[in-house]
């Protein structure tokens, strides 16, 4: 099965997921929310395990 890594890039930072998989998904989503109610904008990016770009999407 392959993997799939989740990036998130907000306004302040960027969280670069070295582990992949299903737990990783769900704290960025975590941060991501923590930031959105703070009034920032987030953006994730999905990536395969050759670092190619899967799909990205913004919040």
């Amino acid at each position: 099965m392959p993997r799939y890594y989740f990036h998130l890039r907000s306004k302040e930072r960027f969280v670069r997921d070295t582990e992949g998989g299903d737990k990783v998904a769900a704290e960025l989503h975590g941060v991501l929310l923590h930031e959105t109610r703070a009034g920032c904008c987030g953006t994730v990016a999905v990536t395969d395990e050759g670092d190619r770009i899967i799909h990205v999407t913004s919040h």
